[in-house]
């Protein structure tokens, strides 16, 4: 058993207990929800605390549990205890319900799974290193951290972690599944079945404007996670994996044009995308205003899969710009794992085309509230903070 201290080697988690104490008090006085204000700024605490354990993923979640316990007045910890904070928010009061019918995690269990993430991540990272590509954490690791990041429990299935992995040429497709092959706690045969599939695709697929998606299950092969016991919980969670090539990217930032134009780059454009099965009836956009389109999404059946053509961007009938799936992995801005293909820059200039492109949107309907954020699909589950840099918001 260990005793519950509250040590943080120096980190500031005064923010973060103040916070948990504030909803303790709340709860205790009866309230069965709390504002949203307050759980955006726990949140906020919580990622603010996270940049000082890069690399002590598991360091964090231990000084977090230690900190909820004192808070309930648990001077020891034993695996009941971490078992009860994860499956049961016993400090914090839940939020008021948002417009989604996915599952909210406890305090405790998104932090655990949020740093399981970024954790494999750099796995994924250090074996992927030196193959001569670029590695970008996209998804909801990076747009809603400590927030809407789970586990497994119940019939609801765990969070993906999501990459989206460039290279140079598709022929590197065969050892990129080698090296990944390596990482510890990796499915076997889902490691088998992505190879087959990449064998499939440089031979007969790969067309130039191709991407290569393929998931792979971690952590599903009785390994133990140092971070999550199998006794809490079952540990295992998708590794969501999106691989192109280079000139593939630039077709999505739409690199070839200076400017986000429908008379220039075209009223819309696509990218096939080579799956395992297809995920989603429609093609989901939205405009700077935050109006939604379901648009058609062709699906062809192929070996190994099938092909859908998602569009990168789409203009709408009033001439409103809506970036695509691809695109609006770029929004937030993507966690650089590793660049050994200089893509930094074009997202950089790609971000400047849309402030660009929003700004004459702006000037056509100056009455408009119009934001970046609004055409992200996924928009309702940002942290305040992910909200406030997209959209360029103090």
């Amino acid at each position: 058993m260990l005793r519950a201290v509250n040590d943080a080697s120096g980190t500031d988690w005064s923010p973060v207990r103040g916070l948990l104490w504030q909803h303790r008090e709340i709860r205790a006085g009866g309230c069965s929800t709390v504002s949203d204000v307050l759980g955006d700024k726990l949140v906020d605490a919580l990622s603010a605390v996270s940049a000082s354990y890069r690399g002590r993923e598991s360091l964090m979640c231990r000084h977090l549990l230690a900190i909820l316990a004192d808070a309930v007045g648990t001077e020891y910890i034993d695996l009941a205890v971490v078992r009860a904070h994860y499956r049961n928010d016993l400090v914090v009061a839940p939020r008021r319900p948002r417009r989604s019918t996915r599952r909210w995690p406890t305090c405790y269990e998104t932090c655990v799974e949020t740093n399981r993430r970024r954790r494999d991540a750099r796995r994924v990272g250090d074996v992927l290193h030196g193959v001569g590509g670029a590695g970008l954490l996209v998804g909801s690791t990076q747009y809603a951290p400590f927030t809407t990041v789970r586990g497994t429990r119940g019939q609801v299935p765990p969070s993906d972690v999501d990459l989206l992995v460039v290279i140079d040429r598709a022929a590197r497709l065969p050892e990129i599944v080698d090296r990944l092959a390596a990482i510890k706690g990796v499915s076997t045969a889902d490691v088998a079945r992505m190879r087959s599939r990449a064998r499939v695709f440089v031979a007969k697929l790969d067309n130039g404007h191709r991407v290569f998606s393929h998931k792979l299950e971690l952590w599903s092969d009785g390994t133990a996670d140092p971070i999550l016991p199998a006794a809490v919980a079952t540990p295992a969670y998708p590794l969501s994996l999106h691989i192109m090539t280079k000139p593939v990217l630039d077709r999505v930032l739409v690199a070839d044009f200076a400017r986000l134009q429908a008379d220039s780059a075209g009223s819309y454009r696509t990218v096939e995308d080579y799956r395992e099965a297809p995920r989603g009836k429609c093609d989901l956009v939205r405009t700077f205003a935050g109006r939604p389109y379901e648009l058609t999404l062709e699906t062809v059946p192929v070996e190994g899969g099938c092909l859908r053509r998602p569009r990168s961007y789409y203009f709408d009938d009033f001439g409103a710009y809506c970036p695509g799936f691809y695109q609006t992995m770029m929004l937030p801005a993507p966690r650089l794992l590793w660049d050994e293909l200089d893509v930094r820059s074009g997202l950089e200039v790609f971000r400047a085309k849309l402030v660009q492109r929003l700004r004459h949107e702006q000037a056509l309907r100056p009455d408009a509230v119009l934001r970046l954020s609004f055409a992200h699909v996924r928009r309702d589950v940002f942290t305040s903070e992910v909200t406030r840099q997209l959209d360029g918001l103090p």
